[in-house]
C-alpha cells in the first residue's frame, strides 16, 4: 500500500472542478479544497507506486485546470483515535 498526500494548484476559478473530479477516484480517500499556497489537499491510497504514478500523471496533472502539483509520499503515519 502506497499513501500520499497531494498539494494541487489551479488555474483561477476552477478548483471546485478539480475538486470534483476527485472525488470520483476511489483512490482518493479525502480531498480538501484549501486556503493558502495551494487549492487542493487530496489524501491518496494505492496498491503500489505504478498506480500513484498513474493517477498523478493520468488523472490531475493532465488536466488544463492544474497548474502545478506537490506529491508527498507518507512514509511513517499514526492516527489519533
Amino acid at each position: 500500500m502506497v499513501k500520499a498526500v497531494l498539494l494541487i494548484n489551479t488555474e483561477m476559478g476552477t478548483d471546485e472542478k478539480v475538486f470534483e473530479k476527485l472525488k470520483e477516484l476511489p483512490q482518493v480517500k479525502a480531498v480538501y479544497m484549501v486556503y493558502g499556497l495551494y487549492d487542493i489537499v487530496a489524501v491518496i491510497e494505492t496498491d503500489d507506486m505504478d498506480q500513484l504514478r498513474e493517477i498523478v500523471y493520468k488523472h490531475v496533472r493532465s488536466s488544463p485546470y492544474v497548474r502545478s502539483t506537490l506529491t508527498m509520499i507518507v512514509v511513517n503515519e499514526s492516527e489519533k483515535k
